[in-house]
């Protein structure tokens, strides 16, 4: 019995063994036939790369919530170089060329030699080309001809199977590819902005053009184009040194920046976050996957301080004046360029930037080289850049600050006779004589005697400390930037001349001359200070950030004091009514309002300069205050290049920031007639 079972267990293991053998063939018959094509298809894929999936840039909105900057869809022509086969890429590359020429197409490739023969360099700056020959490896006086057989050369194009055209076009392109930095994880953007039936063609030659492909992103796109163009600014392709420095931030070469004003200062904010999307193809090129890896964030939106509508108008203030200045007044006919900045009195927010001449910002992204062409640099912004003295307008810093030391107070009289004599070997004038005036009576007269006597005995580092506190010589800390300028010093006396510091300069610096240099916008914020008894707010553009289609409110932009002055001895308040009676001024002996201020309700508060402009009898015309002068709503500042009569523009701007109505006086032919609007 014992031998029957043991041979019952044999047979059993035996069986159990065959059935195992039978299924492990059948499985093997089903992987070899059944499933063969499909794991055949698998051992075939070889190529997977990733593609980086551009985040759509935040908008930018005025103060009113109109829409100012935006982003549209646009088709463009890329190279992976996972795809694309190291064999045969001049080929495609070629083919995918021909495409977009043929379709009147524009490509990336900055390969300063012309496309057709006799081949000729397109690019005059030395410094372009000295980097182009470089990094072709030719000498520096290499011809264009040269050029094209060394991009032959360096690129591995047969010049045998290629024209010597085609031999341009190709090495043109691996040029420009090379620049980018072109990669496995950097794609090459080929052209940007392709039509639809580009995008077809491109599909349809699929299988030709292995490692180019068609995406969907988005550009952007400016909607308001004439209003506050610096401070909008634009966005531009990534530049070596960019890329270089934002490299390790997650840039790539492909991706665009931010280049001047908001749009450079809020990157950050407005860019968003790249997704990330890994594609798997075949060998022949069919797509086996694409799965998102990363999810792309767009990114947030801007609110800035201004209102389009009312910048628009401050731009026309501004040029009207000046059209006015050149055919109609007595004095300032060469006036070319001014600005005027207007901040809010009780937040430090910029209502209003103007700069003449200005510009179109949707005409300096299609056609930069027009814009740079137009006399005046319109797109040099003066409201922050451009540096200017004060002149007189600087007075009020003085009083303040003789007040606030208590070297004078509201009492305090003048012996101008015209002629400063306190110094044997440096006498100088007045435009006056102004014997037994007050220190609010040489305001309203600019007493230049009166300012110099205080200046002398303030001493110019005291004169200094006190002016950096309303802002000269320092950085403001605008978002867009802007130049910090200098206050009149010994140091910087002698840096510029080379020569030790006279007291008598202490004289100029009191009344803003010298070597007492501002921009408009400093002449706004002195202004602010001004009106809110020595307290100095941080002046900004940006009013909030949203998310992007502006739902939520990211955060907002809250005052922020950069400076108090303590108000000793009633110093502002003496000061203000010294500005107050600036605008009393009439025209003797008519009796009539040189400012037109008839029918404000509130006083308004200003002072005036006319500061030399650098050359010999040349001046510039300056004007800062604030309106209501007892409850300052907004502060101004303004500077006319070789111009005149600044302050009737004040009027004009107190019209359009605070009753909204401005009405120019213009002839049939477009000329200014009045440069306020009387009411």
């Amino acid at each position: 019995m014992r031998n029957v079972t043991l041979l019952k267990r044999r047979i059993t293991l035996i069986l159990l063994v065959f059935v195992c053998l039978f299924l492990c063939t059948v499985r093997l018959i089903s992987m070899q036939i059944v499933e063969g094509d499909n794991y055949l298809a698998q051992t075939e894929i070889s190529y997977t790369a990733s593609q980086e999936i551009i985040a759509t840039r935040g908008q930018i909105f005025d103060s009113a919530g109109r829409l100012m900057t935006t982003n549209r869809p646009v088709y463009r022509v890329i190279v992976q170089k996972a795809f694309l086969p190291s064999v045969n890429r001049n080929d495609i590359l070629l083919k995918a060329v021909n495409v977009l020429r043929s379709s009147g197409e524009e490509w990336n490739d900055s390969a300063p030699i012309s496309f057709t023969e006799p081949f000729e360099f397109t690019e005059s700056d030395n410094d372009l080309l000295r980097d182009f020959k470089s990094r072709i490896i030719v000498n520096a006086d290499a011809t264009p001809d040269n050029c094209v057989s060394a991009l032959a050369k360096k690129y591995d194009i047969d010049t045998e199977k290629y024209s010597r055209e085609e031999v341009r076009l190709i090495g043109g392109v691996r040029y420009e590819m090379e620049k980018r930095d072109f990669s496995y994880e950097n794609r090459f953007t080929l052209a940007d902005d392709v039509s639809v039936d580009t995008v077809i063609k491109i599909k349809e030659l699929g299988m030709k053009l292995s490692g180019v492909d068609t995406v969907e992103e988005s550009a952007r796109e400016y909607v308001i184009t004439d209003s506050a163009p610096h401070v909008l600014g634009a966005v531009g392709a990534i530049s070596p040194e960019e890329y270089a420095k934002l490299k390790s931030d997650g840039y790539g070469y492909n991706d665009i920046v931010g280049k001047y004003g908001t749009e450079s200062a809020m990157e950050s904010v407005l860019r968003g976050t790249n997704g990330m999307r890994t594609i798997v193809r075949s060998a022949d090129g069919v797509a086996l996957s694409d799965t998102i890896t990363k999810e792309v964030s767009a990114g947030n939106s801007v609110r800035i301080t201004i209102d389009s509508d009312e910048q628009r108008t401050l731009q026309e203030i501004l040029a009207n004046h000046i059209n006015w200045l050149n055919n109609t007044a007595d004095r300032g006919k060469d006036c070319d360029a001014g600005a005027v900045v207007v901040l809010n009195a009780k937040t430090g927010a910029v209502l209003g930037m103007a700069n003449y001449p200005t510009y179109d910002l949707k005409q300096s992204v299609e056609d930069y080289a027009s814009v740079l062409a137009i006399e005046g640099s319109p797109m040099f912004n003066r409201c922050t850049n451009g540096l200017y003295r004060p002149g007189s307008a600087f007075k009020t810093i003085t009083a303040a600050d003789g007040l606030t030391n208590g070297l004078i107070d509201r009492s305090t009289r003048c012996t101008c006779t015209g002629v400063y004599t306190y110094y044997s070997d440096y006498h100088p004038k007045c435009t006056g004589y102004h014997l037994g005036y007050n220190v609010v009576d040489c305001l309203k007269w600019s007493c230049n005697i009166f300012f110099y006597d205080l200046g002398r005995r303030l001493g110019i580092e005291e004169l200094d400390a006190f002016a950096a506190k309303f802002g000269y010589g320092t950085d403001l800390g605008l978002e867009i930037g802007g130049l910090s300028g200098q206050m009149s010093s010994p140091e910087v006396y002698e840096k510029l001349r080379g020569e030790s510091w006279d007291s008598g300069n202490t004289l100029q610096a009191a009344i803003g001359q010298l070597d007492t240099m501002i921009t408009p916008l400093h002449l706004a914020v002195q202004a602010l200070t001004l009106a809110n008894d020595g307290v100095r707010l941080k002046p900004y553009v940006v009013d909030s950030v949203w998310d992007y289609d502006m739902n939520t409110m990211v955060y907002k932009t809250e005052p922020q004091t950069a400076e108090v002055i303590e108000d000793k001895n009633g110093a502002f308040g003496i000061v203000r009514e010294g500005m107050i009676a600036v605008s009393t001024l009439v025209n003797w002996p008519t009796s009539t309002a040189l400012w037109n201020f008839d029918g404000l309700p509130y006083s308004v508060a200003i002072k005036t300069g006319t500061p030399e402009a650098g050359s010999p009898g040349v001046y510039n015309s300056t004007v800062m205050g604030y309106y209501p002068a007892e409850d300052p709503q907004i502060a101004f500042g303004v500077v006319l290049e070789k111009g005149e009569y600044s302050r009737y523009m004040v009027r004009n701007i107190i019209d359009c920031y605070i009753y909204h109505d401005y009405q120019p006086d213009i002839d049939e032919n477009g000329i200014v007639l009045n440069p306020w609007k009387r009411r």
